[in-house]
């Protein structure tokens, strides 16, 4: 059982902690240490898509004790991106950017590719990792407590999060947990949202078989009302603008949504039943 500071109490066999940055915190709760999550921001700066072809592959330089260093890159949305930076700060709420951030990211990429310093900035962007005194992620078995803990999972959780996942599993397994599947569980597919493949806009058959795959919204990313209206729709809908963005790059393009902002807003509340001002308001998990 456990219990909330709002007074709520929640039931469970097992509890298993991922609670990324905070990792550390609950990890104490159940009476253990061994590890203290400091926040390590990154900053990283994406470029305009004019800039791509300036790059066609990753640019790394040599990885220092602390970090793999700030590169440049291509990402499968058409950009060019430079960074991260790697910094341990305090705040686990710290992810503004900064002037230095943004002033050492525009000198390693005018230094890894010079012409890069003339081409137009998209956006720039901040984020933490969970990092720990110790080189690997924190995961651990307490039978005892009914606990399994997958803390200070870094970066490069992202890619390891499946095979994490299966290990968390086989740790439920050895503590005689019975794992079975949902008797009834829905398949969720998220759309391709990168330029490898062919784009809904571009797509005469998805256009034939509906009208609003060829409306484009955000022009910047040529996102169209069929793929916001399938986001808002979907077995685990988009909740809020962030969430729409994410599912969709509507208004993370050259614009930032000056251009697009208010018929996207428009078109997916209707779709969402919610008014606009929740969608503002409302933050994804």
């Amino acid at each position: 059982m456990l219990s909330f500071a709002s007074g709520q109490a929640l039931s469970c066999r097992y509890v298993v902690n991922a609670a990324g940055l905070h990792s550390d915190e609950v990890h104490h709760m159940f009476g253990h240490d061994g590890f203290t999550v400091t926040p390590r921001r990154g900053e990283l700066i994406v470029f305009d898509k004019l800039s791509r072809n300036l790059v066609s592959h990753i640019l790394l330089p040599v990885p220092t004790a602390k970090t793999k260093g700030m590169l440049v890159a291509p990402t499968v949305f058409g950009n060019l991106m430079v960074g991260p930076t790697a910094e341990d700060i305090e705040d686990k709420a710290g992810t503004q950017s900064t002037p230095a951030g943004t002033r050492a990211l525009l000198e390693k990429g005018k230094t890894l590719v010079p012409a890069l310093i003339d081409e137009e900035v998209t956006a720039v962007y901040a984020g933490l990792r969970a990092a720990t005194e110790h080189s690997d992620y924190q995961i651990s078995l307490h039978e005892k407590d009914r606990y399994i803990c997958a803390g200070g999972i870094r970066s490069t959780g992202l890619s390891a999060s499946m095979a994490i996942a299966e290990h968390v599993c086989e740790l439920l397994v050895q503590a005689d947990l019975e794992l079975k599947p949902k008797a009834h569980f829905e398949t969720v597919r998220l759309p391709n949202i990168g330029e490898a493949f062919v784009r809904p806009y571009r797509d005469a058959e998805a256009i034939a078989s509906n009208p609003d795959y060829g409306r484009v919204v955000c022009y910047c990313e040529r996102v169209t009302a069929g793929e916001m209206l399938d986001a808002a729709k979907s077995v685990i809908p988009a909740r809020s603008l962030d969430g729409l963005r994410r599912r969709t790059r509507a208004s993370m393009g050259r614009c930032q949504g000056f251009y697009c902002a208010a018929k996207v807003l428009e078109l997916f509340s209707a779709a969402a039943g919610r008014s606009p001002g929740e969608l503002c308001e409302l933050e994804e998990p």
